[in-house]
């Protein structure tokens, strides 16, 4: 690039060729599960509450409820049939003391879910929840239902 310019100078005279450096973009808070998980475990931190780990049949049932909510077109903590999030992880074998989860929708980075979560009391009680150690995080791009936009993120916190 910048052996391109000198030749477009050389030719055009000094000063008369603008070169503007191309960043790769790079978004290290890009909505994946590693970044919620990095995400949550900083404002975990900054509580002084240890990290979560990333589980991965937590993160199936997670997957479950990602694909129930879209296949019947709801937003909700328990499904139009009764179905709530305890049930999905017990589906998966997972023996808990205690589940917790975390739902949204239309953010596009960790960071953003994260933040709308802190911002809300019960998604925030369970991401500073001390007995939580392990969560499962699943997604879709779009949404369940017409007046929001995608993502959709599930999140199941847990504790054996």
């Amino acid at each position: 690039m910048h052996d391109l310019a000198r030749e477009l100078e050389h030719v055009l005279g000094r000063g008369s060729v603008e070169t503007r450096a191309r960043r790769q973009q790079t978004n290290a808070h890009a909505l994946s599960a590693a970044a919620l998980v990095d995400a949550m475990n900083r404002q975990r931190a900054a509580y002084g509450v240890g990290p979560l780990r990333l589980n991965d049949t937590l993160s199936l049932a997670a997957s479950d409820r990602v694909g129930d909510m879209m296949r019947k077109r709801y937003f909700d903590h328990v499904s139009p049939d009764g179905v709530n999030p305890f049930t999905w992880v017990a589906r998966r074998g997972y023996r808990y003391r205690m589940i917790g989860e975390n739902l949204a929708v239309g953010y596009a980075s960790a960071d953003r879910v994260v933040t709308g979560w802190m911002n809300s009391p019960g998604h925030r009680a369970n991401i500073l929840q001390k007995r939580f150690d392990e969560i499962g995080i699943a997604f879709d791009e779009s949404a369940p239902l017409r007046q929001y936009s995608g993502p959709l993120v599930v999140a199941m916190y847990g504790t054996r």
